[in-house]
């Protein structure tokens, strides 16, 4: 070995304020705390794993001590790490260092990092040294898990709440990397390196060195999804598309082979979850908005999305969700229980496929009927629904709703034929519950509806009829009685 490697995360570590990756708020309320002389003596940094918080407090501390950036007081540092928790005699030798006063500089800055993995006991040890109020000593604690922190330290600390770095951000700096080091990367391959990390800068770095050390003569988005056993998004829309297919054997098939490329159980499943809820934000164009890929990858999922219903998405969701929790309670890869809840998608979108099919049938058979067959049904489904209202009407209005209402079809256009005399906000509220019962009974029927009231002079027409009609049957009536009598009379004589 002639020389020592330097690996790209210790040759690219952040050393300035400029150098800090996505923390640009952060550094603007540090910076502006010093210049205004209200700096706590107890800081708090919280934040997702390696997004900058030991950086930022490795700067804050040489910063405090110098007037330049250049002058380096890492003397004037004191770290611990969570590795120490168990050990005592190394944290007491750390802070007992730190209690003497700067040589060089105004501060001795003690970093303890992870302090949620710590004992109970260590905090109280850290608690005493506070309540010893030495004015040369700052300590920062850093922490990915806010609420594991005791309340004591919190409410003395200032709390900075450090936030994950973007994909963008991250993928830029990566880029500038590998221009520095003259590495052939594709830009795709960066972008899901960026991707893959969760925000996470110094782990994005310490993959991509690692990645780098293969020699590849060109990073392409193949080489980085084996090596990271990134499951291909392909799969996802295969998988779904076999389900609405109903090709259950097809989906086992295609996890043994995803399988095969050593791909984490648990990834797949929340890959999986990802992909129902991208669909479910593809079927509405106003957020379609919130996906974060390319065009075409959008458009697929547009196209596979008006294939699956809301119904099939939700219950989707809740299957993986319950396979997620029990996953975690199993802790181990079992291909069998990822195999059953696969089967368990498969049952539910062939039931949601069947229902479907159902009503499609329903509504061709409707399209099927003559006019005068399409007015039967309606007529019949009129009064099948009103009678389930019986009990919320009054019987006379009930009586007229069935038996006056009409119905007529022309050119695709239901007319409902109401009476003017029924014509009032129940009746209203009727219609529009039954046009509502008819578009759910048939999903697909694309079919308009209105609603024509009788002329007034033809209900008035009706009614001198029917009085005309009534005053015969009176004559009628009478002269039954008269004729009826008379034969009685003839019938007495006749015994006489």
């Amino acid at each position: 070995m002639n020389k020592i490697f330097y690996g790209l995360s210790e040759k690219y570590k952040p050393l300035k304020w400029n150098e800090v990756i996505g923390q640009s708020d952060i550094i603007f309320i540090l910076k502006k705390t010093i210049q205004e002389n209200c700096l706590s003596q107890i800081l708090f940094f919280f934040g997702p794993e390696g997004v900058g918080k030991n950086t930022c407090a490795r700067i804050l501390s040489n910063e405090l001590n110098s007037s330049s950036e250049l002058e380096d007081f890492s003397l004037n540092t004191f770290e611990i790490h969570e590795f120490f928790n168990n050990s005592s005699e190394y944290i007491y030798k750390i802070v007992n260092q730190s209690r003497f006063y700067p040589k060089i500089g105004k501060y001795n800055v003690l970093i303890i990092n992870n302090i949620h993995t710590f004992s109970q006991y260590i905090f109280n040890y850290f608690l005493k040294l506070i309540e010893e109020k030495h004015p040369h000593i700052l300590f920062i604690f850093c922490s990915s898990e806010e609420k594991k922190i005791p309340k004591l330290i919190l409410s003395r600390s200032q709390v900075y709440e450090f936030k994950s770095i973007s994909t963008k951000e991250i993928f830029l700096h990566l880029k500038m990397i590998a221009k520095k080091e003259n590495i052939e990367v594709e830009n795709e391959a960066l972008f899901i390196l960026s991707k893959h990390v969760k925000g996470s800068i110094s782990k994005a770095i310490h993959l991509f060195d690692r990645l780098i050390l293969y020699k590849e003569k060109r990073i392409s988005k193949e080489f980085i999804i084996k090596k990271l056993g990134i499951i291909n998004i392909k799969y996802y829309f295969e998988i779904v598309d076999y389900l609405i297919d109903k090709k259950i054997h097809k989906i086992l098939i295609l996890l043994d082979q995803i399988l095969q490329e050593k791909i984490d159980f648990y990834d797949l499943i929340i890959g999986l979850t990802k992909h129902f809820r991208n669909l479910f934000l593809s079927k509405n164009y106003e957020t379609i908005s919130i996906l974060k890929f390319k065009k075409e990858i959008i458009f697929s999922y547009i196209a596979q999305s008006k294939k699956v219903s809301y119904f099939s998405l939700i219950n989707a969701f809740s299957i993986c969700n319950r396979f997620s929790n029990e996953y975690k309670k199993l802790n181990k890869n079992n291909r069998l229980t990822i195999e059953i809840y696969l089967i368990q998608l498969a049952y539910l979108f062939y039931k949601n496929s069947s229902s479907l099919e159902e009503k499609k049938k329903k509504n061709e058979e409707f399209y099927d009927y003559n006019n005068h067959e399409k007015i039967k049904f309606l007529q019949k489904n009129w009064i099948k629904f009103v009678q389930k209202l019986s009990n919320k009407i009054n019987p006379i209005y009930l009586y007229f709703l069935e038996n006056e209402i009409q119905f007529e079809i022309e050119k695709n256009k239901i007319y409902f034929i109401i009476p003017y005399k029924l014509e009032n906000y129940g009746f209203s509220l009727i219609q529009t519950r039954f046009i509502k019962y008819l578009k759910e009974k048939f999903k697909n029927l694309h079919i308009e509806f209105e609603v024509v009231k009788k002329n007034s002079n033809i209900i008035e027409q009706y009614n001198l009829l029917y009085k005309k009609n009534k005053l015969i049957e009176t004559l009628i009536e009478r002269l039954n009685l008269k004729i009826s009598s008379s034969n009685i009379q003839e019938d007495k004589n006749s015994y006489n």
